[in-house]
Order: structure tokens, then sequence, then C-alpha cells
């Protein structure tokens, strides 16, 4: 290039209209630029923050057992003495049998909006899992959105397990988020678990002095199992008497629907612990129980009335 012609070039230039242009330019887009980073950086604290509190967007769908418990580690973990020959335990026998209750994903996990494509969906699922507490650990769905929430969640797992070589037996399906004041990691949790399991844990009496978890802090499961199982019973015999008045279910707004409803699914029913059975000192949660006003009920006492505490967990 001829190096007169590019000075030419250059002193032809309209400087005093261009470098202005350059310059406005030039701010613009490190502004845009920063901006951006600022914006970026910000949403990554932010989703960091929620990571290290607890607070997640998975969905977990988790089936609960309840594992039979021989006598000899139920004598172990009372510190009852078993004699060696004959294996019976020397002092009282344990009775009621004693259980154990483990619970494990039966499909992958993934994220509210993996399983819901409509935005307000996701918005609301949100805005639901605020509203839940330890008393009360299902999902408050409401009218028409709400009734889809739950059967769009529900038909997935029904959908991922329809190829299961497990034969089928009759689960009950609800959404929950337990609080964020007793689990390590807050995030939508799809409970399932057999009708007559569910039926036992609706008497804390039961649930108190025979079930055994595999670690310490699995008992706020216990609670939110009662409470579930309480919220059942409620809506059986409240559904009970509406449903047959409806032939139509098609063009139903859904207004009040079950949160707890049957399915009949494919899962394994071989499942084993993978720690001994650890038996919940319940009087070391009892001020922090009181406190949240959890209610706790026994079974059915004389004149059909259930036996209520807030505070009796002895």
């Amino acid at each position: 290039m001829n190096w007169e012609l590019f000075q030419a070039w250059l002193l032809d230039l309209e400087w005093r209209r261009l470098l202005p242009e350059l310059i406005g330019k030039g701010l613009g887009f490190l502004a845009g630029f920063a901006a951006s980073w600022f914006f970026l950086f910000r949403r990554r604290l932010r989703d960091l923050q929620r990571f290290q509190q607890g607070d997640s967007d998975d969905v977990l769908f988790q089936a609960h057992y309840l594992l039979p418990v021989d006598s000899a580690r139920v004598a172990s973990s009372q510190g009852l003495e078993v004699e060696q020959s004959s294996g019976v335990i020397s002092s009282e026998v344990v009775s009621p049998p004693v259980v154990q209750l483990v619970f494990r994903n039966v499909v992958a996990k993934l994220t509210v909006n993996l399983l819901y494509d409509n935005p307000a969906a996701r918005e609301l699922v949100k805005e639901l899992t605020e509203k839940t507490s330890l008393n009360d650990p299902v999902l408050p769905t409401e009218g028409t959105l709400g009734f889809e929430l739950l059967n769009d969640a529900a038909g997935f797992v029904a959908g991922r397990l329809a190829a299961s070589p497990f034969p089928r037996k009759l689960w009950l399906f609800c959404m929950t988020c337990e609080d964020r004041t007793v689990v390590r990691r807050r995030c939508v949790r799809c409970f399932l678990i057999q009708v007559e399991d569910l039926k036992r844990f609706a008497d804390w009496s039961w649930v108190r002095a025979c079930v055994r978890v595999e670690r310490p802090w699995h008992w706020f499961r216990l609670v939110a199992l009662h409470r579930i199982a309480r919220r059942w019973q409620a809506e059986e015999e409240q559904f009970s008497r509406m449903e047959t008045d409806h032939a139509m279910p098609l063009v139903d707004t859904h207004a009040v629907h079950r949160h707890v409803i049957p399915l009949s699914l494919g899962l394994p029913d071989n499942e084993v612990a993978v720690a001994d059975p650890f038996q919940i000192d319940w009087i070391q949660h009892q001020s922090a129980m009181k406190n949240w006003s959890v209610l706790l009920e026994e079974s059915k006492a004389a004149g059909g009335r259930p036996a209520m505490s807030e505070v009796d967990l002895n």
C-alpha cells in the first residue's frame, strides 16, 4: 500500500464527526459488556447462595418401604438381653412388630423446568413450596391449575414406570415440600407409599413405638408421613361423598381435588436398609415440635374421637 495515499486518506477523513461516533460506540459497547457481566455475576451469586442454603429446583420421586426388623436387632437397639441359645428376649417381648422406614428414589431426579413446560406452572410450584410446613407438608394445590400440577407429576412417574418388570401394586402419591428448618435440602419431593403402610402412619402412638429409621435426622419424615396419613383419611371421607355425584370428570373444574391420589405402579419389593434400625428419641425433639405447632394424633379413643396432642411426644 502506498504510504502517501494512506496519509492522504487520513487527512480527508472528517475527524470532527468520526471521533465522537467512535468514542460513543466504544463507550456503549463497554457499558453493555459491564452490565451483562454484572447481571450474570449477580445471577451466579444468587444461584450459589440458594445452593449453599439448601434451596433447589429439583423434583424427587421417592418410594417408602416398611421393612420388618427381627427381635434380636430390636432388643439390641433397646438394650435388652437376648439368650444366646434360644435367641429369645429375656425381658419383655417387643409387640407389636417393629419396622424400619427406608425411602429410595425410583426415577432419576429432574428439575421443575423439565417437569413443567408451562412458565406459569413453574412459578406456581415455586410459590406453593413457600406455603408448606412440617405440620402440613403437602403442596396446597388449588383449582384447575393446581390439579394439573399434581396430575402432570403423577402422570410423569406413572409413565416412567410403565414398562417396569415388577408386579403392579396400589401406591399413594402426593407432592410435598418439607420445612427448610428441618431438612438439609429443600426441594419438591413426590412421596409414594402403599395404602396399608400409610394407614398405619395415621396412629402416632404406633409410629412412636414401632417405627425405626436409617438415620437420626429422618425423624422429620416420620412426622411428615403421619400428617399426610391424617390428611389422606380426611380426604377419603370428603371425596367418598362428593365423587358419587360427579359423572363427567372431564368437564369438572377440580376446584377441590384430592392431594393424595392412588396410582398403579410396578416398584421393586426387595429393598434393603443401608444402616441398622435407629430409634428416635422423641423427647429430644419435643420443644421444637411444640414451637412448630405440629399436631400429632393418636388412634381413635373410646367414642370414636381421635386423641390429639401437640406436646406429648413421650
